[in-house]
């Protein structure tokens, strides 16, 4: 596999060249340079997940360094990436999505064939439409990216397509140990899984409405297939107007559980709807739902959704040490406020929390009672931060702050921690330069 995708990088490489007219060859080459240096501090008050107990502190540096040469239809890309952690204990929670030491970002070449259709091919990452699927957290210390190829065809103004066809890249070293003394080794491409969809957006509907529709693939060796097609309608924040987000997702397939192979049947849904006041520092309130299935008891299939890669910060808060929702076996509703001024910007979410099988696992918190006594409510959570750009386009200082107020179920699941409510705050610098 990794012949034929270095032969066709190749290949793209000499299709690229032969599209670029003789014009755009005696141009120049046009260099950018570009980067960013970020510190956050975090502290959590109480553990929530299972197997752990006490308070827990992580402190994370990341390092991005990007640099691009293009000419009128060619580019190639590069990022750098260091990313560390540092204060864990033996019993912090320990996320591969922290780190990564002295290692290759993205590595890419896109190819301009016509006016309407590009080509990329190498390492990147790859957010898609909502970034409920897909997407590069930017909260993440080490956000997910894939290698393959994708493909973006802009028949107009308002019509894009994107296909692709990757292999998430799997970080290393992958072992606590290692993790926690920040070594470095070199990424790889997992060609065992594959991921590769369509994706379909149309803007400038009547009043204006977008519209999104898609079907995304993950095959994994050994029998894993999930498809999820799903649908997108979003009307998007504007000044004295209201906005909305709903979107659909359904997967079918078939997973494998134990030694057993099991159809997949699950479903998953989110709406936001909100309004955004016309004032000199606007102020927009939002409601949203959120629903994910999971496994149903007595059922003969998978009920449990698969959020794929998908971001979880844009719609349920803060990730890292904290970040106790995600999109499988969830049911939750709440609000939130967002207000700019000039160069600060707060936001601050509630979420109600519940389990969407009272018999599955809640995912975040690894706990599971697989008889329904402890119910299904998880708790409340209560999410905000506010971010200051010192230096416009330069220097930013964020804070943030959250507490999951834990429901029946995490305080009576079997093996829940015997701790209070988590309470979890941070404090980042970010510099670009």
């Amino acid at each position: 596999m990794h012949r034929r995708f270095a032969a066709a990088a190749g290949a793209l490489v000499l299709l690229a060249l032969g599209a670029t007219d003789a014009a755009a060859v005696q141009r120049p080459v046009e260099l950018e340079f570009s980067g960013s240096a970020r510190l956050r501090a975090e502290t959590l008050s109480a553990a929530y997940r299972a197997g752990h107990d006490g308070s827990d502190q992580f402190l994370s540096s990341r390092v991005l360094l990007r640099g691009k040469a293009r000419t009128a239809r060619f580019a190639l890309v590069g990022e750098f990436i260091d990313a560390r952690g540092y204060w864990q204990d033996d019993g912090s929670v320990i996320a591969s999505s922290e780190y990564n030491a002295a290692d290759i970002f993205q590595l890419y070449a896109e190819a301009r064939l016509t006016d309407q259709l590009a080509v990329r091919i190498g390492r990147f990452t790859m957010p898609l439409g909502s970034g409920r699927l897909s997407d590069a957290s930017s909260f993440s210390n080490a956000p997910a990216n894939f290698e393959g190829v994708r493909v973006q065809l802009d028949p107009d103004r308002d019509w894009r397509v994107t296909g692709f066809f990757t292999s998430p890249v799997r970080r290393a070293p992958s072992g606590r140990q290692a993790l926690m003394d920040n070594r470095a080794a070199m990424d790889a491409a997992d060609w065992n899984t594959r991921f590769y969809g369509l994706h379909l957006a149309r803007e400038n509907l009547p009043l204006r409405w977008r519209a999104e529709t898609y079907v995304f693939v993950l095959e994994e060796e050994g029998g894993v297939r999930l498809v999820t097609p799903g649908a997108r309608l979003q009307r998007p924040p504007q000044a004295g107007a209201l906005d909305v987000d709903l979107e659909w997702m359904i997967q079918t397939g078939h997973t494998i559980a134990g030694a057993t192979r099991l159809d997949v049947s699950a479903t998953s849904a989110q709406g936001v709807v909100g309004y955004t006041f016309a004032r000199a520092n606007p102020v927009r309130l939002a409601a949203h739902v959120s629903y994910a299935s999971g496994d149903r008891p007595g059922s003969s299939g998978w009920n449990r959704f698969d959020p794929l890669f998908g971001g979880r910060g844009s719609d349920y808060g803060h990730t890292s040490l904290f970040g106790p929702l995600s999109r499988e076996n969830l049911a939750s509703y709440g609000a939130r406020v967002e207000w700019t001024s000039g160069p600060v910007r707060a936001r601050l979410l509630a979420h109600d929390v519940y389990l969407a099988s009272r018999t599955d696992i809640w995912a975040r918190g690894r706990l599971r009672d697989a008889t329904g006594n402890s119910g299904r409510h998880v708790g409340r959570v209560i999410d905000a931060r506010v971010s200051w750009d010192v230096l416009p386009d330069r220097a930013t200082i964020e804070w943030g702050a959250a507490i999951l107020n834990k429901g029946r179920f995490a305080r009576e699941a079997p093996n829940a921690p015997s701790t209070g409510d988590s309470a979890y705050s941070y404090l980042m610098v970010t510099t670009r330069f």
